[in-house]
């Protein structure tokens, strides 16, 4: 009687833990509607996107995102796609990559 009841016991447990897990990962992307709003303040803000507390609060009332959400797509958005000065930047990325070389024909010698 005791192993079964500490095996039902583990088993809604095993359940419970499962369903956490598939509703993480469904809430990998974010709704259509609400990224266009993000990326239509991201392009009127392109020179510097880094939005202000005001900014963020508005956002959060505009996309029901909660802040952090708000942040994280903020900085992975400026990861991936700004390019404050791309001439420099550009350059720097070349000569990282020829660096790079140079130690590694460096190994070989």
């Amino acid at each position: 009687e005791l192993k079964h009841e500490l095996k039902q016991g583990y088993k809604e447990k095993i359940v419970d833990i499962r369903e956490e897990i598939l509703r993480k990962r469904r809430a990998g992307k974010l709704p259509g509607d609400t990224t266009s709003t993000l990326k239509a303040w991201w392009q009127s803000h392109s020179k510097w996107p880094y939005p202000t507390e005001d900014d963020k609060a508005r956002l959060v009332q505009e996309t029901g995102l909660q802040l952090k959400q708000i942040n994280n797509w903020f900085i992975n958005q400026r990861k991936r796609n700004w390019h404050n000065n791309p001439s420099s930047s550009s350059a720097l990325k070349s000569k990282r990559k020829s660096n790079a070389g140079d130690n590694n024909a460096e190994r070989f010698m």
